[in-house]
């Protein structure tokens, strides 16, 4: 499949970051993980926001793959003061594009990007990182799977939308680094 083969590299890029060797380090502490955890929400909102306000019939895969809830639970349970978290420039700069810039006909990608990783790589996380990962908890994941899988497509438009959203991702993990090792007082 050329989407997996045209993404590798900023797949990688993202797999090899300072953070996410971090979360996967067992020793992210639950002050930095909220962090991550408020940025993934706020994105994951923004993402499943524009699904259900579509008049078309571009729809989400499938409502138990929906992450924002079960984020924002994690959330609350390692962070009793998310109002204080700061949502980083990259979180925003997401945000407004997938509500106002990003095609409808696209958005898989992101579900591609976003929830077929937290599927896939989601178990190890959970494993690693404070709390008790309602965000990595799947109902039946080989189905949701396959729900994901259904709508890809291979033609180069949405390769580089699916890559767009690996640049977000990274982006991210960079900010989360610069504010982890500069940002604390």
């Amino acid at each position: 499949m050329r989407l997996k083969k045209l993404t590798w590299e900023n797949h990688r890029r993202a797999e090899r970051s300072w953070f996410a060797k971090y979360m996967f380090s067992g020793d992210i502490s639950r002050q930095d993980y909220s962090c991550y955890l408020k940025q993934q929400y706020l994105c994951y909102k923004a993402l499943e926001d524009k699904f259900n306000s579509l008049e078309s019939e571009i729809y989400f895969p499938d409502s138990r793959l929906k992450r924002a809830e079960s984020i924002y639970q994690d959330l609350l349970e390692l962070c009793h003061n998310s109002d204080q978290i700061p949502v980083f420039q990259s979180t925003e700069n997401y945000i407004h594009y997938i509500l106002h810039e990003c095609p409808e006909d696209l958005l898989y990608a992101h579900v591609y990007v976003r929830y077929l990783g937290d599927l896939k790589g989601g178990q190890m996380i959970a494993k690693k990182v404070p709390g008790s990962g309602k965000y990595y908890q799947f109902e039946e994941p080989d189905k949701l799977e396959m729900k994901i899988r259904a709508k890809l497509r291979d033609d180069d438009v949405f390769i580089e939308e699916a890559n767009k959203c690996f640049i977000y991702a990274n982006d991210l993990f960079v900010r989360m680094q610069e504010h982890l090792q500069y940002g604390k007082k």
